[in-house]
């Protein structure tokens, strides 16, 4: 079949039946022959995608964003609207409602993971998107705060779609086009991430918005913010259908026997799991800082920007972000191993923390050009640095023994709920006592993750290199069509 075809400089010796478990990360340097694997230091050809897979993932990856991120232009109203929690306490009501999903997301993504080894990924999958459905429409309806945190918790519940998709992903792939795919999986995630407000502010009160339309369905007076939950219920149930109908089950056979938790830890799945950890850690406390120094006024250090300037900002940085994921991720991990990518990208880091503090310098300054061309820099060639997310993610698709990419997964997705749950607060908190107190000019926040990125590059230097995973891993299965095509064969039954 064309995904296992090796016509290509770097060739891959397979046992019959099996793939090689070279999960994600492209290998730069080998030894010549090591444990049934040859490589080249040449430029490997990628396998194709089957994209119809990677379609149907896609879209189901973009409802996790989605559900998240709908809320955010009406929570806060809908909070003082219940008539329960004053204005001056909404922010506190909001902050648990964000970290009530994540909290709850990583407590049960372990029993998602070991679940979708058991039965499968498919039908964890399609669950998963039923619970957002089901969670996501019921808040739409919540006419009380306590509610709105059960419609959170219960989607936390049922947060296992990230973990399956990513182990989705991965079984649909091989080492060759592997950052190709992730790719697509990251800019579906960013997709959701600037969709998911729009929607929230377009639909959220209609009948208010559009009296002649809506103002007579006593539905949208009474629950003034079902309606954006409702369309995004409805995009998870297409999603979900597709999924049910086309999707194809990956779950190899080394899932059978799966193994302990503390058998997959092994030193070196911890060096990986850490480096993987504090990468998510710089990212989603970059992705937390940056709005709020946009609005923070330049005096004390920011650069005084509205609402609307920030929502441009923030999508231009998004879609900036997905065109790195999209053309460059994937060249520079075939011509450069993903170890020597995660590096590469991982070094210019530190660097673009800093173009904030100068961009403020300027502004302060009164430069008429030099900020906003500062600013420029940072949106449009900063965000390549999140290209590093992405890399740390296949290295650690690498380390993953056959028949344990799911609790892999499981363990990462945990660990980005917790990080999510804590450092973007922390940063944000360093950084309102730095402006307000004026510490070192207001730049305290960003010098700290000046030094944050330069512990990712750091730690990148300690990665384990994709040769030496690839050599270290058992077989495992490539897909599911390919095996069940092989089986018949064997037995003589065509």
């Amino acid at each position: 079949m064309s995904s296992i075809a090796s016509d290509d400089e770097t060739r891959t010796l397979r046992p019959p039946r099996y793939a090689s478990s070279n999960y994600g990360a492209t290998a730069t340097t080998t030894d010549p022959e090591e444990d049934g694997l040859l490589y080249s230091t040449k430029e490997t050809q990628p396998s194709p995608l089957d994209m119809g897979q990677i379609v149907l993932l896609s879209m189901a990856r973009i409802s996790e964003p989605l559900t998240f991120g709908i809320l955010f232009p009406f929570v806060q109203q809908m909070i003082v609207d219940t008539g329960e929690v004053s204005v001056e306490d909404v922010g506190y009501s909001v902050g648990l409602i964000e970290i009530s999903f994540s909290i709850t997301q990583s407590l049960s993504l372990l029993y998602w993971a070991r679940a979708a080894d058991k039965f499968g990924r498919k039908p964890v999958l399609i669950a998963s998107l039923f619970g957002a459905l089901t969670s996501t429409a019921m808040f739409g309806f919540s006419k009380h705060v306590w509610q709105m945190y059960a419609c959170r918790f219960l989607a936390g519940v049922f947060g296992g779609n990230a973990m399956v998709i990513r182990t989705l992903f991965t079984e649909n792939c091989d080492s060759t086009n592997q950052a190709t795919a992730f790719a697509y999986f990251a800019f579906a995630a960013n997709m959701g991430a600037l969709i998911g407000p729009t929607l929230g502010g377009f639909f959220s009160e209609p009948a208010k918005q559009w009296p002649s339309l809506f103002g007579h369905l006593q539905l949208f007076v009474d629950y003034p913010y079902c309606l954006p939950c409702l369309v995004c219920a409805v995009y998870i149930l297409a999603s979900m259908i597709l999924c049910a109908i086309w999707l194809k089950e990956t779950r190899p056979d080394a899932c059978d026997n799966p193994l302990p938790v503390r058998s997959i830890l092994t030193p070196r799945m911890l060096r990986m799991l850490a480096i993987f950890g504090w990468t998510v850690t710089v990212v989603f406390s970059q992705n937390a800082l940056f709005p709020l120094y946009l609005f923070t006024p330049i005096s004390i250090g920011g650069q005084s920007k509205t609402p609307p300037q920030i929502a441009q900002l923030g999508a231009a940085a998004g879609l900036s972000q997905g065109l790195w994921l999209l053309l460059v991720l994937p060249r520079l991990d075939r011509w450069l191993g993903t170890k020597r990518t995660f590096k590469l990208v991982s070094a210019g880091f530190p660097l673009v923390m800093i173009l904030p503090i100068i961009a403020n310098a300027l502004a302060r300054g009164n430069t008429a050009l030099g900020s906003p061309l500062i600013l420029a820099v940072y949106v449009g060639i900063g965000t390549s640095c999140n290209m590093t997310f992405t890399s740390v993610q296949l290295l650690l698709n690498s380390c993953s023994p056959p028949g344990a990419i799911a609790t892999v997964n499981g363990l990462a997705v945990a660990l980005c709920g917790i990080v999510k749950s804590i450092f973007p607060a922390v940063i944000n908190s360093i950084f309102a006592l730095s402006v307000s107190r004026q510490i070192l000019a207001g730049y305290l926040a960003w010098i700290i993750m000046a030094a944050m990125a330069a512990g990712v590059f750091i730690s990148a230097l300690y990665a384990p290199d994709g040769s030496e995973m690839a050599t270290s891993t058992d077989s495992r299965k490539h897909r599911v069509a390919e095996a069940d095509g092989e089986e018949v064969m064997e037995s003589g039954r065509f």
